[in-house]
């Protein structure tokens, strides 16, 4: 149920001020961190992810786009991932990190999409699909993804709506005129007042109408109209195989239908045509190159081939390494792959390599954070705890708002200062920590100690 910003706490509307005051002084990007942490508190309030948005396409009409989003996008395109299979209920914040980075790569649009289904919230895909289209409004592909989200989202008189404008750009499609019928009937049924009793798709007036409807629904998942796609895309890139901008949406196709190899194939063929100078194409190599490596985990595991699957994980271990390294080294000057090569050589224990990568990642505004808290992991692993104290503390006062990450960075800076002998310091981050989320961690139990330690001194 959607929010309006008079039914969150005052904490939550003073943070909104603090938009506004920020945007009366041009500061667009600090308004957009305040609204990314509001909503993370607050997801249901429509209004103010719809001016995030506002906010975020109206900077890409200041400058270009940037050809090198989807790289810059990795890690958070891999925590959404694992947050939509692991913690469905973070996926959506995890997304808006992802989207913020570019809203209009269409990569990350899906990504955002399966988050707000994972998280039970598909009016928040659906919104940011409307204000995409206001400054991309020929872009047919997502409009029918739009229509798909308000019909699964239980909308019917909005994708209605969207389908009616889908036929304009595809006059005379037939998929497109039963898609309108099939709203417009259950869109004259939710007037009548079926919504108001329950679902609507519970009050279809036989079980024929129902049928009809779920298959509606289930378009969405792919099917027949994934393998129509996919079948046009081939014939456009028939007809222009020089055209390197139609390789990657027929090779996404691909993908999402469970053709892994033949994406990989035909990724490879652009890599060839581009003389493998593109790092879009590089880096869509390497997801789909990944994907095949989990996909033969899986259905090693399932079949009870646990050395089979051991093996596929230390070749996809071994290949992702050996393919940050090449990043790096293919292209220096993007920190981005700097902190993503650093993360897996701290994954592996090579912290000396993982700290040189993370000191210049740093420089990079969106890995500052992540990068200062890896390395004060890091040192911590060292034992050089003054040293790793110091760089979390510095990532510590760089967040505005207490949120996961700055939570994580407190507790990780308070044991730190424990190992040190420093507990009246620890304490005071671990209070910190215990006033917002007193379930965090044993947070709570090492809050009681503290305590218990200063009353036996009293008494003593």
């Amino acid at each position: 149920m959607a929010k309006t910003l008079s039914q969150t706490s005052p904490r939550i509307r003073d943070s909104y001020k603090r938009v506004q005051d920020a945007l009366r002084k041009d500061n667009e990007d600090y308004a957009i961190e305040l609204l990314l942490s509001i909503l993370a508190m607050e997801p249901e309030v429509d209004d103010l992810r719809r001016e995030l948005r506002q906010i975020q396409l109206g900077k890409l009409k200041k400058k270009k786009a940037d050809p090198l989003s989807s790289m810059k996008g990795m890690g958070k395109s891999m925590a959404v991932k694992s947050a939509i299979k692991k913690e469905p209920a973070t996926a959506l914040i995890k997304a808006e990190e992802l989207l913020a980075i570019d809203p209009l790569n269409s990569a990350f649009q899906n990504q955002y999409l399966e988050a707000a289904r994972a998280a039970d919230y598909l009016q928040a895909a659906a919104i940011t699909m409307e204000e995409i289209l206001k400054i991309d409004s020929k872009n047919d592909t997502l409009m029918e993804t739009l229509g798909k989200t308000w019909v699964e989202a239980g909308n019917p008189h909005k994708a209605r709506t969207v389908f009616e404008r889908l036929g304009e750009l595809r006059p005379g499609d037939q998929v497109v005129i039963k898609w309108i019928k099939d709203t417009a009937a259950m869109d004259s049924m939710t007037k009548g007042g079926w919504e108001e009793e329950g679902d609507f798709r519970g009050k279809l007036k036989s079980e024929e109408e129902a049928a009809e409807l779920e298959q509606a629904q289930r378009s969405q998942q792919g099917g027949g109209d994934l393998d129509r796609m996919i079948a046009n895309q081939r014939r456009k890139l028939e007809a222009e195989p020089e055209n390197l901008n139609l390789y990657r949406p027929l090779a996404d196709s691909l993908a999402k239908n469970g053709e892994l190899a033949e994406a990989l194939e035909v990724l490879q063929m652009a890599d060839e045509k581009a003389n493998s100078a593109d790092p879009m194409i590089q880096r869509a190599i390497s997801e789909v190159t990944v994907n095949i490596y989990d996909h033969n985990i899986a259905v090693l595991t399932e079949e009870g081939d646990a050395d089979g699957a051991r093996e596929q994980q230390e070749e996809k271990d071994a290949f992702l390494l050996e393919d940050a390294a090449e990043k790096v080294q293919r292209y220096p000057n993007d920190l981005g792959f700097k902190f993503d090569y650093g993360r897996l050589l701290h994954e592996r224990g090579e912290l000396d390599a993982a700290i040189g990568q993370f000191q210049q990642a740093q420089r990079n505004p969106q890995r500052r954070i992540d990068s200062l808290y890896l390395m004060g992991s890091c040192f911590k692993a060292k034992g050089q705890y003054d040293i790793a104290a110091a760089q979390l503390q510095k990532a510590a006062e760089e967040l505005p708002s207490m949120d996961g990450q700055k939570i994580a960075i407190l507790y990780e800076l308070g044991e730190v200062l424990e190992l040190q002998g420093e507990l009246e310091k620890a304490l005071e981050f671990f209070k910190q920590i215990y006033a917002v989320d007193i379930g965090y961690k044993d947070v709570a139990k090492k809050i009681e100690a503290g305590y218990a330690k200063k009353k036996e001194n009293i008494e003593s």
